[in-house]
């Protein structure tokens, strides 16, 4: 054991302690506070004096920053939470057109082929009608529709496009020049168009003479069945004005479709034309 001496750091009053009482608390013989026996210096020097530290004093606060001297990391940007929902949304958006793919993508089918329960692709391109049926052989409570001409030709949809007299011939069609793919054809008992102004007439199924009613539509090629009895129609004409003669009509035929028309129509008079001339009759050669 050695001894050393070291000072008091209240009163720098000299006191002699031994080696073993490092870090032990003792009272300052002259100011009587608590300090703490130092450790004992490695030389031997008499003039090398220790000063102690007082007991139970807090630590000065430090004046250097705990992380000095490093530099902090950059933050990295964060994931943009407007990209996350547009995100969010792509997806979903995504789900549901595969899920709805076969509806939305509807596949090309053959004429005549019936498309996811759908209506029928006709060959002529014109929809199946899947309007209010108004077929029936009952005219008693027959009311004119206040649009145009429309209804159910071969199942098919039909909407008039134009309509013209010529003679006695009424011709009612979808399509204003070219064959006629789909509509009626009515020739009633008249020479002139202008003889219908104002007349009315009703033809119940077991009317005889009635008006021949030629019905047109086309499947692989064009098609025509003709009526001359069997049908339901009802008819008002409207006076001729400035070459058209209007008027309202309800016609139902009795074909395996039950086609039916009805509504409104302004048919355009045309005159007919001069008669074709016949071709001349081949010549007779005698034999001598």
């Amino acid at each position: 054991m050695s001894e050393f001496k070291f000072a008091c750091p209240i009163c720098g009053q000299h006191i002699t302690a031994d080696s073993k009482d490092t870090g032990s608390q003792i009272s300052c013989p002259t100011c009587y506070r608590k300090i703490v026996v130092p450790q004992a210096p490695a030389t031997n020097d008499p003039k090398f004096v220790l000063s102690a530290s007082e007991a139970n004093k807090p630590r000065p606060p430090s004046t250097t920053p705990p992380f000095e001297g490093f530099q902090k990391a950059p933050e990295k940007p964060g994931f943009p939470t407007a990209l996350i929902i547009l995100l969010v949304l792509a997806c979903g958006a995504g789900a549901t057109l595969f899920a709805l793919r076969g509806k939305i993508f509807r596949p090309k089918h053959p004429a005549g082929e019936v498309a996811d329960g759908g209506a029928e692709n006709k060959s002529d391109g014109q929809p199946e009608y899947t309007g209010t049926n108004l077929w029936t052989l009952d005219l008693s409570d027959v009311k004119f529709p206040e649009d145009a001409v429309g209804g159910s030709i071969h199942h098919r949809a039909f909407t008039l496009e134009r309509a013209s007299i010529t003679s006695s011939n009424l011709t009612l069609r979808l399509g204003r020049t070219g064959p006629m793919e789909l509509g009626v054809n009515i020739y009633f008992f008249n020479h002139l168009p202008e003889e219908l102004s104002g007349k009315t007439a009703e033809v119940k199924p077991g009317d005889s003479p009635a008006p021949r009613v030629v019905l047109h539509w086309k499947d692989a090629d064009r098609v025509s069945e003709t009526f001359r009895g069997g049908y339901a129609m009802k008819v008002e004409f409207g006076p001729a004005v400035n070459g058209a003669l209007p008027g309202k009509i309800f016609l139902c035929l009795p074909d395996d479709s039950k086609s039916w028309i009805a509504g409104n129509f302004r048919a355009e008079i045309h005159k007919p034309g001069p008669p074709r001339p016949r071709p001349a009759a081949p010549r007779q050669f005698q034999t001598q």
